[in-house]
């Protein structure tokens, strides 16, 4: 990394900054300067960066997401990042966005004043000037001596509205972008249209990047979604490399925090679980709506497996069948692929792959189709000739729907899968949906059912299933009545089974087989990863 040899005085920068305050981005002469690029060293000085922030440093995907719980260092790292582009690149802009004034300016701003840029200055001499204010805008600026001679421009923004991100940032040419606390803004916008802004600056030699940091808040957040669901690829299993996602962990920061950080915030969380684990923790975590049915038994940590980063989950095992659980509709549809499998001291149901259509017409023809592409994936995948049971409830075997030529669901899916899928009944009278509550609560408390961390909607049912007002026993009518139905059709009608099974071989000592370590084989086996 070069350094300057001479540099312009602390005075004389301030007298430039003074001078060339309001100047937009557009200024075709930047301010003048005496340093020449044959005035320039060669030296190999790096911040000082935990591990995580190492990485982001020397990341060059186009985008990248950098979340973690308070404290952890998020902002720093992702400002060396920006200073970095500031001094490698020659008229470079980095443009940082933040959802408030105050909050770029008390956090991102304050952190490149107090501790980035004095790091830089004695690391490598890097010169800079004061912020300074635009009187027209409100927005701040920084000017940065780069290894050229010349100057690069860091200016922060703020975006208090999606409304309004087009209008201030549609005649900006930046070179590099940082969103601060992405997950306080509100819409999708705070990435589409800065993003879109990017590869239009001129003599720009590295990447062009937009970075972001933020907390975590639910799986269901649009920060989640573009950064860590829709960049995967569920047909190959694999990521979009133009998006990198860190979660940047506390424990690497904990010795540039006050004595006492950590354990003042889990006091102040202590009372809302919720946010003990994005704060605290650092974990993505849906905060359910109203009185969420298993809010107090699903917990994430301990019942969801693999990691979506990694595109890595539950697989099925081979030695038992695949059961496919079936909720079909016009426009809300939902298969759920479980393996039930027995271990030495109790029986694990684990959810490992879904096909959902929640809130979207589909055909049946079509539905059909792509279950039996997954199906054939997994028999690929594990090499394995898997047996398949297909349970949906009662109606679907035994309800005439008359649109049409009139058909039975049963007799739709058997006909368009050419017979390779025929369901079976799940019984559905009265009281039944309150006894497979009652089920999945008892394998939550239990630990007997874990979910791949790639089913995201069995996920989102377990965490926003609200109860019903009128009986607090039973689901609210929702999109994800007909998850939970997916999932627990084959749960509860195999638990009626092996009842039935009980009471007529109560003399007979079953076999079980063994897998791994008992009911902790889970977390540890090969068979965890997915793809």
């Amino acid at each position: 990394m070069p350094r300057p040899k001479v540099s312009p005085t602390d005075e004389e920068m301030e007298a430039l900054a003074a001078a060339y305050q309001g100047v937009s981005d557009d200024v075709d002469s930047p301010p003048p300067c005496e340093i020449s690029q044959d005035d320039v060293i060669e030296t190999h000085w790096m911040p000082d960066h935990n591990p995580t922030q190492s990485k982001i440093f020397n990341d060059p995907a186009k985008y990248i997401l950098a979340y973690g719980e308070k404290g952890s260092g998020k902002t720093y790292g992702l400002s060396g990042k920006l200073v970095r582009h500031c001094y490698d690149e020659h008229n470079a802009l980095s443009l940082i966005g933040s959802p408030s004034i105050r909050t770029g300016k008390e956090g991102v701003l304050f952190d490149l004043e107090n501790y980035v840029l004095p790091e830089w200055k004695a690391g490598i001499g890097l010169h800079h000037s004061p912020s300074g204010m635009d009187p027209n805008t409100k927005d701040r600026y920084i000017w940065i001596l780069n290894r050229y001679g010349s100057w690069s421009k860091i200016l922060l923004i703020s975006l208090p509205y999606p409304e309004v991100i087009q209008s201030r940032i549609k005649a900006i040419s930046p070179s590099h972008i940082f969103m601060d606390e992405l997950t306080q803004c509100a819409t999708r916008d705070y990435f589409t249209y800065p993003a879109a802004q990017l590869g239009r600056r001129q003599g720009i030699r590295g990447p062009q990047q937009y970075t972001a940091s933020c907390n975590p808040e639910g799986p269901s957040h649009w920060v989640h979604k573009v950064f860590i669901d829709e960049p995967m690829d569920e047909d190959t299993g694999k990521r979009d490399p133009n998006f990198s996602v860190y979660h940047v962990p506390i424990k690497e920061n904990i010795d540039r925090l006050p004595a006492g950080y950590i354990q003042q915030l889990e006091e102040l969380f202590a009372h809302d679980p919720v946010e003990y684990d994005r704060l605290v923790r650092g974990l993505w975590v849906e905060r359910p709506s109203g009185e969420a049915l298993f809010r107090q038994y699903f917990i994430p940590q301990i019942h969801v497996r693999g990691d979506v980063l990694l595109a890595q989950g539950l697989r099925p095992m081979r030695g038992f069948p695949i059961i496919v659980g079936y909720d079909l509709g016009q426009v809300f549809s939902s298969v759920t692929f479980l393996q039930c499998v027995p271990t030495r001291d109790k029986t694990i149901w684990i959810v490992f792959d879904e096909i959902d259509h929640l809130g979207e017409k589909i055909l049946y023809k079509k539905l059909v189709h792509e279950i039996m592409e997954r199906m054939d994936y997994w028999v690929r995948l594990v090499d394995y000739p898997f047996a398949f049971e297909h349970i949906s409830d009662d109606s679907a075997i035994n309800q005439w729907h008359p649109g049409g030529e009139g058909s039975y669901d049963a007799w739709d899916v058997e006909r368009f899968s050419s017979g390779r899928i025929r369901l079976r009944g799940c019984p559905k009278g009265k009281g039944s949906v309150a006894a497979r509550v009652r089920l999945m609560v008892a394998k939550l408390m239990q630990e007997e059912i874990f979910v791949s961390a790639l089913c995201s909607n069995t996920r989102e049912m377990l965490l926003n299933l609200d109860s019903d007002e009128d009986d607090p026993t039973v689901p609210r009518r929702s999109k994800w009545i007909h998850k939970f139905d997916s999932v627990t059709y084959p749960m509860f009608r195999t638990e009626i089974a092996s009842a039935r099974n009980a009471l007529q071989t109560n003399n007979v000592k079953p076999m079980l087989y063994r897998c791994g370590s008992g009911p902790s084989f889970l977390p540890t086996g090969e068979t965890l990863t997915m793809r």
